[in-house]
């Protein structure tokens, strides 16, 4: 700190009073995310073994875990889905009655009130775990997009108040959004997965 000791920060850090007029960052409740993994094939909740205290959620068992978060002031729910069955294009991402379109109707019939965000990549549908379609060895972005759009279209045809793409296609965001603008969905906010690379 070159402008020492002119300059001396922890006169603003003595006490609780004075650190608050001066914070910048204020983290409350009405901030937060919680995170809800929703799988196929369960008959009760499971734990993450490598996050604890989370679970893998049974469609079943979705609205008593909703009305919980919601009794804490949290505001959100950010979906990802765990699927029955994969395939090379993940097809259960973007079907009708996949998972998370189901545990959206869900969410939205018991717990009104609460935001529901969705995960938008194809990993965890497809049967080779790549967050696109593979050709030749390779993942091929443009055909990729096509799918990203379809399964970001179908969240919110189910009742998603915002879509997060997480996936790493170049283009995705402005192929989620041309994809929403042709229909009712034009209106629902978007938002980018953290720690990724700049997309337009």
């Amino acid at each position: 700190m070159t402008n020492f000791p002119t300059v001396r920060m922890r006169r603003t850090r003595q006490n609780e009073k004075l650190r608050g007029l001066v914070r910048e960052t204020h983290l409350e409740v009405s901030q937060l995310i919680y995170p809800l993994f929703i799988a196929e094939g369960l008959d009760r909740p499971r734990e993450v073994p490598s996050m604890p205290g989370i679970m893998q959620w049974p469609l079943e068992h979705l609205g008593r875990e909703a009305e919980r978060i919601a009794s804490l002031g949290i505001p959100a729910v950010l979906l990802f889905g765990i699927p029955n069955e994969k395939d090379e294009v993940g097809s259960q991402a973007y079907h009708p009655h996949g998972i998370i379109q189901e545990a959206i109707r869900r969410l939205k019939a018991e717990t009104p009130d609460l935001l529901v965000i969705t995960d938008v990549c194809l990993c965890e549908y497809t049967s080779h775990g790549h967050c696109g379609v593979i050709f030749q060895g390779g993942v091929e972005n443009d055909e990729s997009l096509k799918l990203l759009a379809q399964m970001s279209l179908s969240h919110v045809e189910a009742g998603a108040d915002i879509v997060a793409p997480s996936d790493m296609m170049d283009g995705r965001v402005g192929a989620i959004r041309r994809q929403r603008a042709r229909g009712a969905a034009r209106n629902r906010p978007g938002y980018r997965g953290g720690g990724r690379y700049c997309d337009g």
